[in-house]
């Protein structure tokens, strides 16, 4: 993969030290990838709901004099994967993040304006977003609305009045920005310019596992994820319960009787998924980390200019992507 260079010949050392990072989150079937690949100008990322491709995805580009790094992350209403395996994969990148000292510029969350209505999933993706970001960092927040061409403009109007006096009022008040994407690359280049000129920032997740150093169910984006889980075992321990009182009842037919074992074996399994689900979140991210890189013996251990190479590497080997982009080159360390 090649990062796009939209700003000619950097200028080695000095540029190499410019790199931030961008968050890009949203439901699945948002926009998302097709946000990435108009602001790159051509296909970076693979595009469509159905895709099976659900970790989050490494963008390295150029946008006039910064070198960017953008995350695409999974909707926490992905079909293949859980909210706690996303959330704890999230977790991850930002605690190498922050712990190298790359720059968190902000956040940006895409939305559907064709949708009609605030959907569960939706609901439920913004919830754990809005913990995730926390209230201090909520002015490098950019709330962006996609699918204008869905839409009258007196539909798309009406819908983003809703949606900022419900649904966003309590993000815009505290410093998010709302925006549209008009679908084409100088609209996506806007956006990202806008909060390239941020400040950096922390999220409260980072402060919670990498300051604190909570496990991940005891931060507020994790919290929120258990208490659904918990939802879901009660429910389907319940079920469990019904099942096993109609099986004991001498009185079922005999296919009656298979369907309710066949619906037994299916809570079991639901039962099962929803405990790998808790000792997902139970776990400590920076020991998760540790063990899969092992970045504390390695992560400081080269010079302060190569750190940055370093931390990618270790980024992109937890997602799948080490060995396919040489980032030392990217970002000019090959000109020392």
């Amino acid at each position: 993969m090649d990062p796009l260079n939209t700003s000619g010949p950097t200028s080695g050392a000095a540029e190499a030290q410019k790199l931030d990072m961008i968050l890009v989150t949203g439901v699945t079937g948002a926009g998302k990838s097709y946000f990435i690949n108009q602001l790159a100008g051509r296909e970076v990322v693979e595009e469509g709901r159905d895709l099976k491709h659900t970790k989050c995805r490494m963008i390295p580009l150029s946008v006039g004099a910064s070198k960017c790094l953008l995350i695409d992350t999974p909707g926490f209403d992905d079909t293949h994967r859980s909210d706690s395996e996303i959330l704890a994969e999230i977790a991850q990148l930002l605690a190498v993040q922050y712990k190298s000292g790359i720059k968190l510029k902000g956040i940006i969350y895409i939305h559907r304006i064709s949708d009609i209505k605030y959907t569960g999933s939706a609901v439920n993706t913004f919830e754990i977003f809005r913990r995730l970001c926390g209230d201090e960092a909520l002015g490098n927040v950019m709330l962006v609305t996609s699918h204008w061409n869905k839409v009258t403009r007196s539909e798309g109007s009406d819908r983003e009045r809703q949606l900022r006096s419900d649904f966003w009022s309590y993000m815009l008040m505290r410093g998010s920005k709302l925006s549209r994407f008009h679908g084409d690359r100088d609209s996506a280049r806007g956006l990202v310019s806008q909060i390239l000129m941020n400040d950096p920032v922390v999220l409260a997740l980072q402060r919670e596992i990498i300051d604190q150093g909570l496990d991940l169910n005891k931060t507020e984006a994790g919290s929120y994820v258990g208490k659904g889980l918990g939802d879901r075992q009660d429910r389907y321990q319940s079920e469990l319960r019904t099942i096993k009182g109609r099986l004991a009842e001498p009185q079922v037919s005999p296919q009656e009787k298979r369907q309710l074992e066949q619906d037994r074996d299916k809570a079991i399994n639901h039962l099962a998924a929803q405990e790998n689900q808790a000792q997902i979140l139970g776990q400590n991210v920076q020991s998760q980390v540790a063990q899969k890189t092992k970045w504390k013996r390695n992560l400081f251990a080269r010079t302060v200019a190569a750190t940055i190479p370093v931390c990618l590497e270790i980024m992109a080997s937890l997602i799948g992507f080490d060995g396919l982009f040489d980032f030392e080159s990217w970002l000019g360390f090959d000109e020392y």
